[in-house]
């Protein structure tokens, strides 16, 4: 039997990176291409002791495969509480799980394919030989099944645990809308501290002034010279801040906020009324499907 190293090596950075990849896009959690890459050099050079190395039997226990799986998304991702952490840890297993069984999927297909060496599959074809048309079908089989087995977990999860109706009322007007708690949102507002619930621009738009609702219409929000000669002259002035935040998928980013009068959250029978509170105005969608238009900080419940 012939081992093709670099093909061993290529198709492992490949799958590992999609891995990696996969858990940052459902985490939520953003990171470069260069530490997805980085971790994915990490994984692969693991596998690769495995099968140079059959008889350092440390390699293949439990705890060294788990503690690759923790060296990974270290090498990967940034965390800040433990909580995020775990969920991304999570995700990784998942898509992990998943990817594999596409793998022995595409093994028992085409018995051709690869063999089992170590715990390892490996491709026994060289690499002009090798059929990356059934490795790609694999790769996108496994991704399709894992967008729909997390849209079905994480929509019941909503519908039954995290969604809660809030109003906002600023100047004598009112909105109600559906907000997602989301355990993700840690976001303060830097000068006064107060929680922040990040809400859709299209959803609030009719509480705001006409000066301020015309920075998000032209998308100008992100424009700070622009956002900051229209605050200053608005009667607004005295609601508004810029909060900093690496989320929504951007690093680095200000978002526009202000200070309502007050929200209300929960039902007409349970309704929890909190005064210290910024709202974050985001100019997209924060749900694919409508289910929730804001973001709610899990320190407002």
């Amino acid at each position: 039997m012939e081992i093709y190293l670099d093909i061993v090596i290529l198709e492992n950075i490949v799958i590992n990176y999609l891995i990696l990849l996969v858990t940052s896009r459902f985490s939520k959690n953003r990171t470069s291409n260069l530490r997805l890459f980085l971790g994915s050099v990490a994984g692969t050079a693991y596998l690769v002791l495995m099968i140079l190395l059959p008889e350092t039997k440390i390699y293949a226990t439990l705890l060294s495969k788990f503690l690759l799986s923790i060296g990974m998304i270290a090498i990967t991702f940034n965390f800040n509480r433990i909580t995020v952490f775990l969920k991304t840890l999570a995700l990784f297993y998942a898509a992990t799980f998943i990817f594999a069984g596409a793998g022995f999927a595409l093994m028992f297909f085409n018995k051709d394919w690869g063999i089992l060496k170590n715990g390892v599959l490996i491709s026994q074809l060289t690499f002009l030989d090798a059929k990356w048309t059934e490795l790609l079908v694999a790769v996108a089989f496994a991704m399709i099944i894992f967008r729909v087995v997390w849209d079905a977990v994480q929509s019941r999860f909503i519908k039954e645990k995290l969604l809660v109706d809030i109003n906002i009322t600023v100047g004598g007007k009112s909105i109600e809308l559906s907000a997602l708690v989301d355990t993700g949102n840690s976001l303060h507002d830097p000068l006064t501290n107060l929680p922040v619930v990040v809400a859709e621009f299209s959803a609030i738009k009719d509480l705001l002034p006409d000066d301020i609702r015309g920075i998000f219409e032209q998308n100008y929000e992100n424009d700070l010279n622009s956002v900051t000669a229209t605050i200053s002259s608005s009667n607004w002035f005295s609601r508004f801040r810029l909060i900093p935040f690496t989320s929504l998928g951007k690093e680095n980013g200000m978002l526009l906020g202000f200070r309502p009068d007050y929200i209300e959250i929960g039902a007409a029978d349970g309704k929890k009324d909190i005064r210290d509170v910024i709202i974050g105005i985001y100019n997209r969608t924060l749900s694919a499907n409508d289910q929730y238009r804001a973001l709610m900080n899990p320190e407002l419940i």
